[in-house]
């Protein structure tokens, strides 16, 4: 008991030091893999993030396959999803491998497993058995389903604001900037070049943001040779899209530096990983 009450003293006076010093004091942020389900060019709409788990891409099957054009219907009792499509009646069961289609008894490797209310499924198995064609951007983490005589109700397109070629970018200069270093770092990073591109003092793109010369290079590692052929680490691929679906760090800081600046015209806001950044 004396241990314990020790350690919440010295928790006290580190955080009040810290808040002495003028440095405040952050938890880490957690990794989280943003996979993007893409159909006919669409970008789709689902209220429970898709997620991979013993090999396969698992994604929630009412979003993928109304999207598509199936009938799904939903059986409490039995906890058996029922989707129609066509002339092709799929039923599967929370919790099974095993999924019936037409009729006939089919084993997948994995569970059918429910996650927020939500059945989740391998997406690879429903999309082919709904006739389409599937592939996985391993790069971007991004399913691609085609399927020919479909249109994408709009209710389940989302508008994604940015595009593959913004990711790739912006991953790069993560990875030469601080592909060494911890997430929060890179994700930081990260979040510095996307509020330079919603500053007016900034150009309004990643790309340009990224190259802009304006009173001087702003990210020396870009304009080295080989840069803009790089293939960023997924790591680095990985903190860009949590930057990107919106998950910020570092506030609205717009600078940083690897040593303090001397300049007064700027605000140090937070030291990660000894980079040092700055409003």
């Amino acid at each position: 008991m004396r241990w314990g009450r020790l350690a919440i003293v010295l928790l006290l006076f580190f955080c009040v030091f810290a808040m002495a010093q003028g440095k405040k004091v952050y938890a880490a942020v957690s990794k989280q893999i943003f996979i993007t389900v893409e159909i006919n060019g669409n970008y789709i709409k689902m209220d429970v993030q898709p997620y991979i788990a013993n090999g396969r891409t698992y994604v929630p099957l009412r979003f993928v396959a109304e999207a598509l054009g199936a009938d799904v219907q939903w059986n409490q009792e039995e906890k058996k999803a029922s989707v129609s499509c066509d002339d092709n009646n799929i039923e599967m069961f929370a919790g099974s491998n095993v999924i019936l289609v037409n009729g006939e008894e089919q084993h997948i490797d994995t569970n059918i497993e429910i996650v927020d209310g939500r059945i989740m499924i391998p997406i690879r198995f429903i999309a082919e058995n709904l006739g389409c064609s599937v592939e996985w951007d391993d790069l971007v983490f991004s399913v691609i389903i085609e399927k020919e005589g479909i249109e994408v109700p709009q209710e389940y397109i989302y508008e994604r604001e940015y595009t593959d070629e913004d990711l790739i970018w912006l991953a790069r200069i993560v990875n030469v900037e601080g592909g060494r270093l911890s997430l929060d770092a890179r994700l930081a990073i990260a979040n510095v070049v996307l509020n330079r591109k919603e500053s007016p003092r900034f150009p309004n793109s990643i790309y340009d943001v990224i190259f802009d010369t304006n009173y001087s290079v702003q990210f020396p590692p870009a304009h080295r040779p080989g840069f803009k052929e790089m293939v960023p680490s997924k790591e680095c691929i990985t903190s860009a899209k949590m930057a990107l679906e919106g998950i910020n760090n570092i506030g609205n800081a717009l600078f940083f530096n690897n040593v303090p600046f001397k300049s007064r015209s700027v605000t140090l806001h937070k030291i990660i990983d000894g980079m040092y950044f700055y409003y």
